[in-house]
């Protein structure tokens, strides 16, 4: 390898096989203001050849982690790189000191190659921000999309493959979790309706498949793999500071706890007021196994909880509940507009290797849904004694994960009602789901009390792989695609 510089940028020549290697080396001394963790490293770089390079963050006494630059975008030609500094982890999946990283390494190793790479921009930015517009593609994507007369859809966003949960704030601005473990934040800074940038609030997480936003106090809740997560953006410069771990070691393996939501207020089960417990499933360590006593449940978890001890379980029986939500449903189904009480719902993924049926179940205190004894429909003479039987049974192997219910009274009142995502066959060799469902309620009397039985319906036909739904601050249904990336805003446009 020969380094030369020009204008003080370096540029490199270099020429390796797999049994040598080489490294150039930025080293500095102890800085004013040591690193935190929570910015990103930016290089700016133009490459020529079959150049690979792994890029590491070395420590003041010599640890150091890589990561493999063609990952995070160096390509042919001239490339711009972001790497959050959270995402260098070692083989333990274990950070940096942050506050004691004195240098980077680029290094050709491993692997026959060849070419130049001058680098034109290094630094560390203690915000990722950048401009936001759906693309052409996005908006073709809408346009393939079928649904009942009067709808119509518009891309909102785009650039979020793996996207797990949505989130919106009072102002409006929209929080989306990526299941690799990033949270991006969009801002319409005009107020068109359109968002214009959006920054990396938070970035590192194993997993994220639980996003909570707090309206009380601007925190952020992180889930999943067994932890959950309070974060917060003391400094206001937009990007979380503070990561408090509230609950560790939940028991999990195949599944996890999934997706998070508030209490009405007041609580309908306890009557505590405000934002006082966060609803979430935590689903079974295996396919046909519960796991711990925690395990296949629906649970809660006090804001000032701390620990596993502070929990409560609401339900029993429910393999996998990707998502719980709390809808405001009709006393009377017939009148829309009428007075309504907040019902709580779970959506439940059935075994991978039989045909039991996913479900969509109306989650009430106490009660057993049967897993894994007791698959699909119970009769109304026996439901609740032992097994409570779902709204519907879903379509085996059709993943039922979203929800959202939609209250818009701009929508017409048979489409004001519970909507389901159906992510679509992973283990099955027949395609099902791929579509949204709306779910027609209607009230059941059962030996184990009222609760609600549903006629499903297609709404919205030709996604990819629908998962996470949430409702906008206009009252739409939001859909997002966790394969192409896309959120998609649903509205009632008229006859």
């Amino acid at each position: 390898m020969t380094c030369q510089e020009s204008a003080g940028r370096p540029h490199l020549t270099v020429a390796v096989d797999a049994s040598t290697y080489a490294r150039w080396t930025l080293q500095w001394a102890d800085a004013d203001r040591p690193l935190t963790g929570d910015e990103t490293l930016y290089l700016r770089a133009e490459r020529t050849g079959t150049l690979t390079p792994n890029l590491y963050l070395v420590e003041r006494e010599g640890r150091r982690v890589p990561v493999n630059l063609a990952r995070y975008g160096l390509k042919e030609g001239r490339s711009e790189v972001r790497i959050p500094l959270r995402e260098f982890k070692d083989d333990q999946g274990k950070t940096l000191a942050f506050d004691q990283i004195t240098g980077v390494q680029i290094v050709f190793e491993w692997a026959d190659m060849a070419g130049e790479l001058t680098l034109e921009s290094l630094r560390f930015d203690s915000v990722w921000e950048e401009p936001v517009a759906p693309s052409a593609q996005a908006q073709e994507l809408a346009e393939g999309l079928q649904m009942p007369e009067g709808f119509a859809v518009a891309p909102v966003a785009d650039n979020l493959l793996q996207m797990t949960q949505i989130e919106f704030t009072p102002e409006g601005e929209m929080l989306v979790s990526l299941q690799g473990g990033r949270v991006w934040w969009y801002v319409d800074d005009d107020g068109d309706g359109q968002y214009d940038r959006r920054r990396l609030y938070a970035a590192g997480f194993t997993e994220i498949v639980g996003l909570l936003y707090d309206p009380e106090d601007g925190a952020v809740w992180i889930g999943g793999r067994g932890q959950l997560y309070r974060t917060a953006d003391s400094d206001g410069n937009g990007v979380a500071d503070e990561r408090s771990l509230r609950i560790d070691g939940l028991p999990w393996g195949r599944h996890q706890n999934n997706g998070l939501t508030w209490n009405p207020d007041p609580d309908p089960f306890s009557g505590e007021p405000g934002h006082h417990w966060i609803y979430f499933g935590l689903g079974s360590t295996d396919d046909l196994v519960v796991g711990g006593e925690l395990n296949a449940t629906i649970l809660r978890f006090p804001r000032d909880g701390q620990g596993q001890a502070d929990l409560e379980v609401v339900s029993r029986g429910v393999r996998n509940a990707y998502d719980v939500v709390w809808a405001p449903v009709p006393v009377d189904l017939d009148n829309p507009d009428g007075e309504t009480r907040w019902q709580l719902f779970a959506s439940e993924n059935g075994p991978d290797f039989n045909d039991a049926p996913d479900e969509v179940n109306h989650i009430r205190w106490g009660h057993h849904y049967g897993f894994p004894e007791q698959f699909g429909p119970v009769e109304d003479g026996v439901d609740g004694d032992p097994y409570s039987g779902p709204v519907y049974p879903v379509t085996a192997h059709a993943s039922a994960d979203g929800l959202a219910y939609i209250t818009n009274p701009a929508w017409p009142p048979a489409y004001r009602t519970l909507y389901v995502s159906l992510f679509g066959e992973v283990f099955s060799p027949e395609p099902v789901g791929h579509i949204v469902e709306r779910v027609t309620l209607h009230p059941e009397t059962t030996a184990g009390g009222t609760t609600y039985r549903g006629e499903p319906s297609d709404f919205i036909v030709g996604l990819n792989r629908p998962l996470p739904l949430a409702v906008a601050p206009s009252g739409d249904l939001i859909v997002g695609d966790y394969a192409t990336g896309v959120i998609y805003q649903v509205y009632y446009a008229g006859e």
